[in-house]
């Protein structure tokens, strides 16, 4: 199986979105809560675009860098 995009309600009642790798291991979650399945399925959407066109950076001690 692929990775994938989960939308889940949490314990407050909230929901939240994890991305989960082929062997189940969660790589990434939303880190906020969002109000309704719709938004949280919405964030899940916006955190895919960026990740394709998100640059690598290395960091450093003296900071973050092009890499």
């Amino acid at each position: 199986m692929a990775a994938r995009f989960q939308v889940y309600e949490d314990a407050g009642g909230k929901y939240r979105w994890r991305l989960s790798a082929s062997n189940n291991e969660i790589v990434a979650s939303s880190g906020e809560s969002f109000s309704s399945k719709a938004a949280a399925k919405g964030g899940a959407e916006a955190a895919k675009r960026a990740a394709a066109i998100a640059p690598i950076e290395e960091e450093s001690k003296k900071g973050v860098s092009n890499g």
